[in-house]
């Protein structure tokens, strides 16, 4: 009997746990005839990377206005912000991927951003931040009908009304952003908290600010990509010689994923380039650097970073140029402009070269070409220059 037991116990665990590895997304959508005048037949899921790169993960039918996804989530995935797709012109409903069930309600197809989603811990917290600007704005809303049942449409169109229309939207305005960090900083464990500082209020808030900000996240979260992310972004905006250095993903040659954190204990000439035949000089300068630091070679790292859009010719300059040596690495995310690593370091000109020192440290932003030598050799002899530029 014990036996009997113990079995239903290990068997509904079993079940438990097989449950909370699924994502279940249960969708309805009232009118879904979408601007062509046909019917939303199928949505996807679709996430996007740190390279802006979408991906479909799941595709559901659409039957009589509903739809399922069914999205097993892998073992420890962290919680990240999804889409579902599939409304045309670039529209989706945004919400988070976590274990449970969300339930997403479209009233109509063309316009899937007025979609309400609930279900999960993230989404039910980041419905209830929401709320906040909507419930702020038709507070606005409502005063400024009262002031035009008291005074006349006309009054609301003279100057002394279009300037009390004004202060009124600029108090709530104000009155939103507080309650809005008020919200973030209650539920700084929630992993939608560093996206929606990151996304929504990073620009609007000062370097200093969006600091204190950042330090108010959970250290629950501080092993969170969101975190991550936010936390890059905060280094990148106060980013100079002798700050910390933002952390990059580097997609490299070899088809490994690196990040330049990983590098933390060596000096790194991290370079940024577009055209081979621009970048001639620089890699020259660069091939003396590897060739003068090889009796210390686990002390330095060369990162060069190919900016441009063509990952295959990429590949093939690099090797035809013969700079695909060990301790010499490449890496391309195929974003070009846009890559998330030029963005960090404020790359708009290329070739670029930054220095960066054992501890993490910018050394230089933008050092000359003539320079990186000299300076490498420098540091060899002992001359750990930089260190009078950090104090």
């Amino acid at each position: 009997m014990r036996n009997k037991i113990l079995s239903i116990i290990v068997a509904v665990s079993c079940i438990a746990a097989n449950a909370q590895e699924k994502c279940i997304i249960n969708g309805h959508i009232d009118d879904s005839q979408l601007a062509d005048g046909k019917e939303v037949k199928k949505v996807y899921l679709t996430q996007t990377d740190e390279f802006g790169r979408a991906t479909t993960v799941a595709t559901a039918k659409v039957r009589k206005g509903s739809y399922t996804f069914k999205y097993k989530l892998t073992d420890n995935a962290p919680v990240l912000q999804y889409a579902i797709t599939g409304f045309g012109d670039g529209k989706g409903i945004s919400l988070f991927v976590e274990p449970g069930e969300v339930v997403v309600s479209t009233p109509v197809a063309l316009q899937p951003e007025l979609s309400t989603v609930a279900g999960t811990p993230t989404n039910d917290t980041y419905a209830e931040y929401i709320a906040i600007a909507c419930e702020g704005q038709r507070e606005a809303a409502r005063q400024i009908a009262a002031l035009e049942e008291r005074h006349g449409k006309s009054w609301l169109e003279s100057a002394e009304g279009k300037s009390e229309v004004r202060r009124i939207k600029a108090k709530e305005a104000i009155k939103i952003e507080a309650e809005s960090l008020r919200f973030l900083i209650e539920h700084n464990a929630s992993p939608m908290t560093p996206w929606v500082i990151e996304h929504s209020l990073f620009s609007k808030l000062s370097a200093a600010y969006a600091e204190q900000m950042t330090k108010t996240i959970a250290v629950s979260l501080h092993s969170h990509p969101y975190y991550h992310s936010l936390r890059n972004a905060m280094l990148a905006s106060t980013l100079k010689a002798g700050s910390t250095a933002p952390d990059i993903t580097l997609p490299l040659l070899n088809g490994e994923t690196m990040h330049l954190n990983d590098f933390l204990g060596k000096h790194v000439i991290l370079n940024f380039w577009t055209d081979a035949e621009e970048a001639t000089e620089m890699f020259a300068e660069l091939q003396r650097v590897y060739d003068v630091t090889q009796q210390q070679r686990d002390q330095y790292v060369i990162i060069s970073i190919f900016l441009g859009g063509n990952i295959a010719a990429w590949a093939k300059e690099v090797k035809s140029l013969g700079l695909n040596r060990e301790g010499w690495l490449h890496a391309c995310d195929g974003a070009g402009a846009d890559s998330p690593a030029a963005k960090r370091y404020s790359v708009e000109d290329a070739p670029r070269i930054v220095l960066i020192e054992p501890e993490g440290h910018v050394v230089s932003l933008d050092m000359e070409i003539d320079e990186v030598v000299l300076r490498i050799e420098q540091i060899l002899s002992g001359d750990l220059y930089y260190l009078d530029m950090e104090k």
